[in-house]
């Protein structure tokens, strides 16, 4: 058996896990928008050698330009000022239990957007992995739950989750073309001067040049290591394992997440967060699995 596709995925898990965690002590000195204009920046000086001889032919042939410009606005733009935002207000394993409920969502939107069926099995995933999600943000209490009172960070981390299961979704079509590895590189490209742009106007780009050194190694971590080593790992394991087998790895990140954050920033591990992340991961197990 060969064991270096379950090495990388395994390594994927990890560094994406402690990402969470990368993020909130960059997020504690700099704001969200900067904090993400130099993460993109690193990442695309990172894939960018490996993605260059597609995105060329891409640029000339003038392939899947709007569909890039929309990906990169919907999925990475918009989705990492909400979850940068969120995760300011959250714990790092909160957030990533919440972040998980992805594909769930994922799934029931390809059904509405795409028509693709969903069988009651994965009716009963969406349901777990929201509930589960629900449970984690309310912190176990009914009432809250009843009442949607998430707080300001569990509101903005359940946008950031729509946001990127319709960037999933509309992504489908376009990586029909496109291999993942170069779609994913055009959407950070493409995001990069939304970041700048936006920061500079609201006055928050200037100041995140000041922080401290701990700040800018959460953001080297964040550019190289998640979004440059863990997606090039990930993309390896889906070459070797296959999308579906190579995503079970993706479970794995709440508990990397958890570990790292209750090492270096003391997160508590409660039992609302174990029972929220048992009912995340059953539910998205299904929705997966389920035919």
């Amino acid at each position: 058996m060969n064991r270096y596709p379950y090495i990388f995925l395994t390594i994927m898990s990890i560094v994406w896990g402690c990402n969470f965690v990368a993020a909130k002590t960059t997020l504690a000195e700099m704001g969200p928008l900067p904090a993400a204009f130099w993460r993109y920046l690193i990442a695309v000086a990172a894939l960018g050698p490996f993605a260059a001889k597609e995105l060329l032919l891409i640029i000339r042939e003038r392939r899947q330009w709007r569909n890039l410009f929309i990906l990169g606005f919907i999925g990475i733009f918009l989705y990492h000022w909400l979850f940068f935002a969120g995760l300011k207000l959250s714990e790092p394993g909160a957030a990533s239990i919440v972040i998980t409920s992805n594909p769930a969502l994922t799934a029931l939107l390809s059904a509405l957007l795409l028509g693709e069926k969903l069988s009651w099995r994965r009716w009963l995933g969406f349901a777990l992995a929201a509930f589960g999600a629900l449970v984690v943000l309310s912190n176990g209490d009914v009432m809250r739950i009843l009442t949607l009172d998430f707080g300001e960070g569990g509101f903005l981390l359940l946008g950031a989750v729509v946001l990127w299961s319709l960037y999933a979704v509309l992504g489908k079509r376009v990586m029909e073309s496109i291999s993942p590895l170069a779609a994913t590189t055009a959407g950070f490209i493409v995001a990069l001067p939304m970041f700048l742009v936006v920061s500079a106007i609201e006055g928050s780009l200037a100041p995140s040049l000041n922080v401290s050194l701990e700040a800018w190694l959460g953001v080297i971590y964040m550019g190289i290591g998640a979004s440059g080593v863990a997606f090039l790992l990930f993309f390896k394991g889906v070459a070797l394992l296959g999308a579906g087998r190579a995503s079970i790895f993706i479970y794995l990140i709440p508990l990397f997440a958890f570990l790292s954050s209750w090492l270096i920033l003391g997160e508590s591990l409660t039992a609302a967060k174990l029972a929220g992340a048992a009912f995340v991961v059953s539910g998205v197990t299904l929705t997966s699995r389920a035919k």
